[in-house]
């Protein structure tokens, strides 16, 4: 898997990141390393490797889900650092 300079541009798009092109071609050889590393990980024979003894038993507790009453608003919006009209009150985060 690589990453080309067209995927660069869309994900700096994405991320509205501002980068010359020949920063965007960096960050792109830089990710296509990191990605052929991951490739190499992948690719090695382990399986003479025993899994390494852990300090804790790993086990999965799961409990029934049970349903349980909402909050009352009054008692939600109490620990908000900033509240109006009893809601959560935040800066603004859209133009």
């Amino acid at each position: 898997m690589t990453v080309s300079v067209t995927e660069m541009e869309h994900l700096k798009k994405l991320a509205r990141l501002e980068m010359t092109p020949e920063e965007t071609a960096a960050a792109a050889k830089d990710i296509n390393n990191i990605l052929d590393s991951f490739q190499a990980l992948q690719n090695l024979d382990l399986s003479a490797y025993l899994e390494m003894p852990r300090p804790v038993a790993m086990q999965n507790i799961m409990r029934p889900d049970q349903a349980t009453p909402p909050l009352e608003q009054s008692v939600a919006v109490a620990v908000a650092v900033e509240s109006e009209d009893g809601f959560f009150k935040v800066p603004r985060t859209v133009e």
